[in-house]
């Protein structure tokens, strides 16, 4: 990445200059910018810092001899300074402007404080240029056009901007820019613009300049290279975004909000550096539409809604790429006074405001949080909280769940978030399968209309299909949300996940049979998932031809070296299922009592506080394993060989309350009413809790998940959680993920596998929406056919 320098301090007639590139920010000597410059960059235009009073003709400064002042003056200009006199040519005209027999510092500051003067196009003039590189500048905005669209002129006699390949329709009225980056040694184009017919703008009160950008395909722009600003007024202003993918616009934005300069005339340039690695092939850039942003109040739409104890706000989130947040404001009255709610600038655009009583009347506005402050507030919004029926506050916590997959879902890909604490581009496949349920769950309750939902699904496909690493048709546990590549999960955990992958499909099955309708998108998804589903290679996953067990793991740097056998009992029974039911790469329905159910410690038959378990380890193990295969495959009234699975998933759950009831460990506040151990954070890291590894903690997604199995159990909790701990344990994103009394300890986040589960199977309880969805593909039936499970009649 080549480097851009600046001065910044002047100690006698030394200089000290420093790299503004972020990922440098080397101290740079006088000697060596000077060597640099001989060797074809140039200096900064310093005119700001130095100035002279002496007026030198146009000609004075032509060092090379060629009738005009251009970059390769300044190159003479160094090479002077270097030899402390003239240059190699006796007969050009000598760097001392100033007459002190010397070229040097005062001689240069002379040089820059004029440079304006004698050389229009002053945007060649630049930290870091090349005279080697395509650099326009930009006239506007014309009469006929009072939009700062850009129109683009070459310096010189060039009649028109350079034209490469196709170009794309501009965003804003007819002038398109079209920028060729090559391959230097720094990647770099610039721009500058220039105001025409006297215009001036005012950075006083703006929040950003921006400007649209299109990679053309088949090029790129590599996320750590430099978008920036460099004007003579403010110096150097970086990018807040660069553009992520080709093909289309992206709107790129510089934060202005801390600047108060006015009557501007120009923008010394716009400067894209770093735009691939050495070698790279030549690319296109067009840049249109450069303007001026301020935030408009009435774009956040801010809603504020009652609920039991709670008022939820809600708000559309700005496109401001330098936002660190906003602060909420909080009123008992319309007029105020207004009290802030949080301490540091919230960054999601969902807040619960938890009261801990009804009938309370508040008044709300948000102001977004930009480096220079505080934007204009939003308008005054008012809600009540109130006491609801059951059915309700049941749906109230399956909206504010489904806000996990759908207003926290990564922007690029759709995809869900691992964690609320996890970076966030990752996003999580198995987790995403269980987002996808809950977005039909929020369709069909209308949190969001359909169209919305359906698009958002075809979103998540898109990426899955078009941007996501696969090996041999299944995906990682973790991806990048943003290029798609995958996130190892652990050291030799680098490649597919057949559990995780197993999720994920059979959320997309369930979308297949939910979105029927004959429109494009529903078309689109029913049509990639078929596509996604058949191709998946199940039977690689045996291992060998000879083998009956399926195994979770596969690395393209490690082969099987995970070597993890998927037997059950656990929450890998789905996988077995999807895999004997495959239309493309099925392995023989065998496998299912020969792989799956081979353990010796399969069966159980024990009792424990007065349940006897049919299937799984003692006192039935962490309840997930009751939820994440049974999100949309229905287990009632269906049997294999070996129990009922919502028999013995009913059975699991009541074991997990009788334990936390009877609290052998002691722990404080355990009860039939606080109960529930899974796979969560705690106060320690993470851990699968059973009533077998204890710590304390509670997870509210296992009780509240385990409502088909358990219902009257499973609201009373839900209820006592609510009520009791609401103000610690009920945030924006729903039940947060676990909680523990013995510590008096809440968790601050979430995690997707958590809260898939509560949406999902709240709903299941309700109306078997997914049940009913998952096992409407005609592939399924047949496939526990095969393996010889006992069906209701007629099917």
């Amino acid at each position: 990445m080549g480097c851009k320098t600046v001065p910044l301090v002047r100690e006698g007639n030394n200089i000290e200059f420093r790299c503004t590139n972020r990922a440098c920010r080397h101290a740079i000597s006088p000697i060596r910018t000077a060597l640099i410059a001989a060797a074809g960059f140039v200096f900064l235009r310093t005119a700001m810092l130095f100035c002279s009073s002496m007026i030198l003709l146009a000609a004075d400064y032509d060092l090379t001899g060629d009738g005009s002042v251009t970059a390769g003056d300044i190159a003479e200009f160094a090479g002077q300074w270097l030899g402390n006199g003239r240059g190699d040519n006796p007969a050009m005209p000598t760097a001392d402007f100033d007459g002190s027999t010397t070229v040097d510092f005062a001689d240069f500051a002379r040089l820059a404080g004029h440079w304006r003067t004698v050389y229009e196009y002053v945007t060649t003039f630049l930290a870091g240029h090349e005279p080697a590189e395509t650099h326009v500048e930009i006239r506007g905005p014309r009469a006929a056009d009072p939009t700062l669209t850009i129109a683009a002129s070459l310096p010189g006699d060039q009649p028109a901007h350079p034209v490469f390949g196709d170009v794309p329709p501009a965003t804003q009225a007819s002038h398109l820019l079209a920028l060729k980056w090559t391959d230097e040694t720094d990647r770099k184009i610039e721009y500058g613009y220039r105001f025409s017919e006297g215009m001036t703008f005012d950075l006083d009160n703006e929040h950003e300049i921006a400007f649209d950008v299109y990679v053309a395909p088949g090029d790129e722009l590599y996320p750590d290279g430099d978008i920036a600003i460099w004007d003579g007024d403010f110096g150097w202003t970086f990018s807040e975004n660069v553009p992520d993918q080709e093909g289309r616009w992206c709107t790129v934005v510089v934060d202005v909000s801390d600047k108060n300069h006015t009557n501007l005339t120009e923008i010394d340039a716009v400067v894209f550096q770093a735009m691939g690695e050495a070698g790279d092939n030549a690319g296109t850039i067009f840049v249109d539409n450069l303007r001026l942003r301020r935030l408009n109040p009435d774009y956040y739409a801010l809603t504020a809604t009652g609920h039991e104890k709670r008022i939820d706000l809600q708000w559309k989130p700005l496109s401001a790429p330098a936002l660190q947040g906003y602060n909420i404001y909080r009123a008992d009255s319309p007029a105020g006074p207004f009290t802030k709610l949080n301490d540091s600038p919230y960054e999601m655009t969902v807040y619960t405001d938890f009261l801990g009583e009804n009938a309370l009347t508040r008044h709300y506005r948000i102001a977004p949080v930009l480096p220079g402050g505080e934007s204009a507030p939003s308008n005054v919004v008012s809600a009540a909280s109130y006491a609801m029926t059951d059915d309700q506050l049941l749906t109230s916590v399956q909206r504010a769940t489904f806000r996990y997959f759908y207003d926290f879902a990564h922007p690029v890909s759709g995809l869900a978030r691992e964690g609320f604490k996890h970076p966030r581009d990752t996003v999580t496949t198995g987790g995403t399968g269980f987002g996808i349920m809950a977005i039909i769950v929020g369709a069909e309750r209308g949190f969001v209309t359909r169209a919305d939902a359906a698009d958002h699904i075809l979103k998540i496909l898109t990426f899955l299909d078009e941007k996501a690493s696969r090996y041999h048709g299944a995906w990682a546990h973790w991806l990048n949300g943003r290029t798609g590549q995958t996130i190892p999960f652990s050291t030799y955990d680098d490649g597919a996940d057949l559990i995780e992958t197993a999720f994920l499909v059979q959320g997309m099955l369930a979308a297949r049979q939910y979105f029927t309708g004959g429109d494009d998108t529903e078309t689109q998804i029913r049509t990639k998932v078929t596509q996604l589903w058949r191709d998946v290679e199940w039977d690689w996953f045996l291992r060998s031809p000879e083998s009956e067990v399926l195994y979770w793991h596969w690395s393209p740097n490690y082969d099987w070296q995970m070597n993890m056998p998927i037997v059950g009992y656990h929450e890998g029974l789905i996988a077995y299922i999807l895999a004997i039911a495959s239309p493309t790469h099925p392995i023989p329905p065998a496998c299912y009592d020969n792989g799956w159910a081979r353990s010796s410690s399969y069966t159980n038959g024990n009792t424990y506080y007065g349940y006897t378990l049919e299937v799984g380890p003692a006192y039935g193990g962490p309840l997930f394993w009751t939820h994440y295969s049974f999100l949309g495959f229905d287990p009632r009234s269906k049997s294999d060989d070996y129990c009922n699975y919502f028999d013995n998933s009913r059975t699991i759950s009541l074991i997990n309350r009788a334990h936390c009831a009877a609290n052998p460990n002691g722990f404080e506040g355990y009860s039939n009413l606080v109960w529930g151990l899974t796979a969560s954070v705690n106060p320690w890291g993470y851990s699968a809790h059973s009533p077998t590894n204890d710590n304390g903690t509670i997870s509210p997604t296992a009780a509240l998940s385990a409502m088909p199995y358990v219902p009257a159990e499973s609201l009373a909790t839900l209820k006592h959680f609510y009520h009791t701990y609401g103000g610690d344990l009920f945030g924006p994103l729903g039940f947060r993920d676990a909680f523990n009394l013995e510590e008096d300890w809440f968790s601050d986040t979430y995690l997707a596998i958590d809260q898939g589960p509560i949406i999902v199977m709240i709903e299941n309880h309700r109306t078997s929406l997914l049940w009913s969805s998952f096992m409407s593909n005609p592939e399924i039936i047949p496939a526990l056919q095969a393996i010889g499970w006992l069906l209701p009649p007629g099917r």
